[in-house]
This record gives structure tokens, sequence and C-alpha cells, in this order.
């Protein structure tokens, strides 16, 4: 992922925002359903640190101008160009995503004594074979996971990254919003019966993005708990709220 054209990215949606509001009017928003909102929450913290509107689908308004930047940014960092592209992503995360790999890899290091090792053995000892100390450091913490939460302690990475998915492909005109509403229902249900609580959620995924970019996820932490607090938060909503959109 390239820091600089995410920084880039999220500027544009900001300015965009008070480009759009100043020429067609601030009108207020309709009252979200809590469905949608509730489908919104699995990725609000994403949504946030972009500089976006986590009580719409996708994060922002369905425009012109969100659309182009949606479609150039999905091309960056996704590969997608066409809705093709944007299916076979999309399958990817909810058949495989980095859960599949993050699994394989750590039953090897597991059949190769790693629960033998002390942490900071592990540490030390994944830092020499990667040449690299901080990737020792986050993969002798992702195993650590696997021992606490199993083959599936990062399911939530993958399955919230979908549900975003979803959204921006709305935004960017390769789903309309049914299909996208569609879809996200879905994963929602999935996320749903997987975790317990919000909170649950937030632990797996923040436990992916740990193990998938190698650094801490406690900024992303500050964003989650701060969005608690808010009026329109979306982790004030019931978590097994009945989760069905109508057409």
């Amino acid at each position: 992922m390239n820091k600089h054209k995410y920084i880039k990215y999220t500027i544009l949606l900001c300015i965009t925002g008070l480009i759009v509001c100043g020429s067609a009017g601030c009108v207020q928003q309709k009252k979200i359903q809590p469905e949608i909102l509730w489908i919104n929450g699995t990725y609000a913290v994403l949504t946030e640190l972009n500089g976006g509107d986590y009580t719409l689908l996708g994060g922002m308004k369905a425009n012109e101008v969100n659309k182009r930047l949606e479609i150039e940014s999905l091309d960056e960092w996704w590969g997608v160009t066409d809705r093709a592209s944007a299916d076979e992503n999309l399958n990817w995360l909810l058949d495989a995503g980095h859960r599949t790999d993050y699994a394989s890899l750590m039953q090897s290091l597991e059949e190769d004594g790693a629960s033998e090792l002390e942490q900071t053995e592990l540490t030390e000892y994944l830092g020499d074979i990667t040449g690299d100390a901080n990737e020792g450091i986050y993969l002798a913490k992702a195993y650590d996971n696997y021992v606490n939460y199993g083959a599936g302690a990062i399911d939530g990475w993958d399955y919230c990254r979908a549900a975003s998915l979803c959204g921006w492909y709305y935004i960017a005109g390769y789903y309309t919003e049914q299909e996208a509403l569609d879809k996200s229902l879905e994963i929602a249900q999935t996320i749903q019966k997987s975790f317990s609580s919000w909170d649950e959620m937030m632990d797996s995924y923040l436990r992916g993005y740990e193990y998938w970019s190698y650094e801490s996820g406690d900024a992303r932490r500050e964003i989650y708990e701060d969005i608690k607090t808010r009026d329109n938060s979306p982790y004030l909503l019931d978590w097994n709220l009945p989760l069905s959109v109508g057409n």
C-alpha cells in the first residue's frame, strides 16, 4: 500500500465533501436504517480513517466525483478495474483471504516446535529466519494469537474488509445499491454468527491487521473506542440485531 497515495486519497475525500456541500447545499441525511448502520459498523474504523462518513453505505455519498475517486482507489489498492475483478477480490476474501495463509503458517510453526520456545526466543528465531526483527515480533505475536484463539484468530480481518469492498463497489458503480446491500447483509450475518460482540469482532480484525501489516493496531483501536462514545455510533446497536434489509 502506497502511503503517499493513501494520504492523497484521504485529503481528496475531505476536499470533495466540502465542494459537494458548497455547490449543492448541505442536505440533512435521512435517518439510516439500523440494519445498514450495523453493516457499516463492520468497517467504520476504516471509514473514519479515510475521512469518510460511517452512516453512509460505502462511507461517502454516491456521486460522480466520489465514483471517480473510488475507481482510482480500488485500482491502486486492490487491482479492481471492473465487475469481474471486483467479484474476484471479494470471493477471495470470503473463500480464503489472509486467514488461510495465517492458519497454514501458524500450523507450520507449531509443527516446527514453536510451542517449545519462550516468547522472546520465538521472536528472535523468527527475526533471524526472516531477516527482519520487526517481522519477527509480529509473527511471534501472531503465533501467540493462534495458541489463544485458534486458526480463526484473524477471521474478522477478512470479513470486515469484504463488507467494506461491497460498499466501495457501490460507490464505484461496480455493484448496484441493492447488490451491495444484499452481499453486505450476507457477510454481516456471517460476522454476527462468528463473534459474540463488537469488541470480539474488532479484536479479531486488529489481530489480522497486525499480522498483515507488521504494525501496531493501537491507532485503529483508539478510533474504535472513540466511535463507541458517539451518539450515532453503530456500536451502540445490539450485536444480535436481526439483520434484514428490505428491497
